[in-house]
């Protein structure tokens, strides 16, 4: 790891050569200015990943060499150490920006590297842990939603609106249109943006362990209860909760789940505590919630709680407009990881996209597209490529299918979809693996026991 660099900033020379002895001795690189303008100047021309700062300077005030330092340069290790700390320097030097404070005297050498090595160590994962959350917060920003449709404006405005809120949301919409990357923008755009994001797929519950895993358990509740647990709910306290597909909530769980949203209070089961924790609910599911109420299968005063504040994310085959801003950004995100890979999409392969009914949505453009780059052998994807990939309207089975045992259908099935699959790929049995999302190991034997040769031709 390359040598830290430590800007000495001092008035007294004997301090900032005793000071920079040391810390070139066990391994710093040091720099060293004598007034607080010859410090600004040397951090404009030079990078440094501290600076130890002496707040009594001949020429400006240290805490404002300390607030400017701290302004321009926020990954800078700023380090007070003076020997004219009052009471409340300590406080008012953090204010400004400094992220530890120690007086001069005595001035001991152990004490003082074993305390400047632990405050770069400590903010250097300070600053890492701030850069990966701006990462977490520019990927689920309102910017990477993408879409310009009248649909999508309005959906946005009201992201905007339910952000600033600690209300309840209901997302609806589709499988495939987006409905967690909604959720996450709202939370990372919310005032709980820095504690977690926390997801539960209320389809994978099993409905006999559900109530368990949502609110917690006392020990003895059931069987294998052998100690209490904390369920979903109490281990998201001051955190966002997201419940996807919640329609497919058991009944009786519903029932429970709307008193927590409109108590804030829940027991374990099996116990009789009230607990109450500071939960922000986001909900969201691809069933129609009105008619699932109409059958009975969603309970109604749950539906109206949770539709309080509904956003619809609307399906692609609503805003076809939106359809060449999508491609752009899968070329660019799909495409990373490959050395060779398409870089554009030709205008007749666009218009088949164009003219496409998604029915699996944005993510099914999104599969479509990583598939072209995989299959594309020049830099321009061409219609021939996106046509493997759109799926096309089941037909009805042939009535030879319908009369054979299953096995045998099957077999006259797999050797009708290799021969056609072949024929599109000039019998190349590679890139047929590929497109059948097969090994290519597998797609050999496949065809050796359907009596097909690599040509294709029985």
């Amino acid at each position: 790891m390359t040598p830290a660099k430590i800007l000495i900033v001092d008035d007294e020379e004997d301090i900032r050569k005793e000071l920079s002895k040391w810390l070139n001795d066990v391994g710093y690189k040091t720099s060293e200015a004598a007034s607080g303008n010859a410090a600004l100047a040397l951090a404009r021309r030079m990078n440094f990943d501290a600076v130890l700062l002496d707040l009594r300077l001949p020429d400006l005030d240290g805490f404002e060499v300390l607030q400017k330092l701290h302004e321009d340069y926020p990954d800078i290790c700023i380090i007070v150490l003076t020997g004219y700390g009052t009471e409340d320097s300590p406080a008012r030097a953090r204010q400004f920006g400094a992220f530890d404070f120690f007086e001069k005297q005595p001035l001991k050498f152990e004490r003082l590297i074993t305390r400047i090595d632990a405050s770069i160590q400590q903010f250097r994962l300070q600053r890492e842990s701030f850069y990966q959350q701006e990462e977490v917060r520019r990927q689920y920003s309102f910017e990477n939603i993408i879409g310009e449709s009248d649909a999508m404006r309005r959906m946005f405005d009201l992201i905007r609106k339910v952000s600033e809120t600690e209300e309840t949301i209901l997302i609806q919409g589709e499988s495939g249109t987006g409905k967690e990357l909604v959720a996450r923008a709202i939370h990372f755009n919310s005032p709980r943006k820095q504690k977690a994001f926390i997801i539960v797929d209320c389809s994978a519950l099993q409905e006999n362990l559900a109530e368990s895993e949502l609110f917690g358990h006392e020990k003895g509740a059931f069987t294998s209860a052998f100690s209490r647990r904390a369920g979903k709910f109490e281990r998201a306290h001051l955190n966002t909760l997201f419940l996807d597909e919640i329609g497919e909530l058991p009944l009786p769980l519903q029932i429970k789940f709307f008193r927590f949203l409109q108590e804030r209070t829940f027991e374990r089961l099996g116990g009789v505590e009230q607990l109450e924790v500071d939960v922000r609910i986001i909900a969201a599911t691809n069933l129609k919630l009105a008619e699932a109420v109409t059958q009975g299968k969603f309970r109604e005063e749950l539906y109206h709680r949770l539709n309080r504040f509904p956003i619809e994310v609307p399906p692609l085959r609503e805003r076809h407009g939106d359809i060449p801003l999508l491609v752009r950004h899968f070329l660019k995100t799909c495409g990373r990881s490959r050395t060779k890979a398409a870089k554009d999409i030709s205008p007749a392969a666009l218009k088949l996209l164009e003219n496409y009914h998604f029915p699996g949505n944005v993510r099914e453009l999104e599969n479509i597209v990583a598939s072209a780059i995989l299959l594309e052998e020049s830099e321009v994807i061409q219609p021939e490529v996106i046509r493997l990939r759109l799926a096309q309207p089941i037909p009805e089975m042939q009535t030879e299918y319908a009369d054979l045992p299953y096995k045998d259908a099957k077999e006259q099935f797999d050797k009708a979809y290799f021969l056609q699959v072949l024929k599109r790929f000039n019998h190349n049995v590679s890139k047929t693996a590929e497109f059948a999302q097969m090994d290519r190991s597998h797609v050999f034997t496949k065809l050796k026991n359907l009596g097909l040769r690599n040509n294709g031709e029985s």
